[in-house]
């Protein structure tokens, strides 16, 4: 986890300085406005996994099944980002607040859990220069940053930090701010994708850990995502003030667009979680099933022992 974030930070913190401005700016639209620096980004990171995982594959794996299952869950998180980040999904994003919502929908629910299911941090280090991928694994390796990782990763704190960025961001104030200002909206993306990898990622050790707390993890994520979309949905005021200015151009009030994000929200976002969370009540119950069956097997061969 640590190492894939590394790579996400530093790509997603050197976005394009003239993607998303709302306005004058990009009051001519094009459908593939997409920002060159971003494509870039994208390609880096498919060649370094498609290189790193190369070289993985020449050493014997003990699940080849595996393997090539995350290798999908790499392509398809890959493809995903590229769907949201370097798409007509993009430059829409300017001009509609809906498709600026689905836009971070993919991101949050799509790209990131495939990512973290994919675990290419060890792959991708293997594909960046020898000297590069040397001083990030020492970097990650060190004990206070492991520490702060496992700590950050902890479902408590990961779900208050999930709350409080997707909560905050979409304060009028702030998310206006991305609107207008490249590198404020850059801060958005990455602290979104950030939270998401973190997210889900806490979740994989909670289970892991043979513990239920993802259940209630899960749950309580749906519904105060929900509440945020249904807030949006039911608004009579409009919170984001630049899509006045452009909303009207595809036939839809800015409070339209509005109610048309905050279902986007609203609807798939708890549904993703909520199905998510049903999978860990059977993945639960599953493992307890099976721990079960161990005790009695073990009491079994005691008994058989005397």
């Amino acid at each position: 986890m640590s190492r894939l974030c590394l790579t996400m930070m530093v790509a997603l913190v050197s976005m394009p300085s003239h993607a998303h401005l709302v306005g004058p700016a990009s009051s001519e639209f094009h459908w593939w406005h997409v920002d060159p620096v971003a494509v870039a980004l994208l390609l880096v990171m498919g060649v370094a996994y498609a290189i790193g995982i190369r070289r993985q594959s020449r050493r014997s794996q003990s699940d080849a099944a595996a393997f090539k299952r995350r290798q999908w869950y790499f392509w398809a998180g890959w493809l995903t980002l590229g769907i949201a980040l370097a798409s007509p999904l993009d430059p829409l994003g300017e001009q509609l607040f809906a498709a600026h919502m689905l836009q971070h929908e993919v991101m949050m629910l799509i790209t990131a859990p495939l990512l973290i299911l994919s675990r290419p941090g060890a792959a991708m280090l293997r594909g960046v220069p020898r000297m590069v991928g040397l001083g990030a694994g020492a970097l990650l390796r060190g004990h206070g940053l492991r520490w702060f990782w496992a700590w950050l990763a902890t479902p408590l704190v990961a779900w208050l930090v999930h709350f409080a960025v997707l909560w905050g961001w979409h304060l009028p104030a702030l998310f206006s701010a991305g609107l207008e200002n490249t590198w404020v909206h850059a801060l958005q993306h990455l602290s979104f994708f950030w939270v998401a990898l973190l997210f889900w990622w806490a979740l994989v050790r909670a289970r892991q850990n043979g513990s239920a707390v993802g259940v209630l993890y899960l749950f309580t994520t749906a519904v105060h995502a929900s509440v945020l979309g249904a807030l949006l949905t039911f608004s009579p005021e409009v919170w984001y003030a630049p899509y006045l200015r452009t909303a009207p151009a595809w036939g839809l009030s800015a409070l339209e667009d509005q109610q048309l994000g905050g279902l986007i929200m609203w609807v798939p976002s708890g549904l993703v979680y909520v199905v998510a969370a049903l999978m860990e009540v059977a993945s639960y119950m599953r493992n307890s099933a099976r721990r079960a069956e161990q005790i009695d097997s073990a009491r079994g061969a005691g008994h058989a022992q005397q």
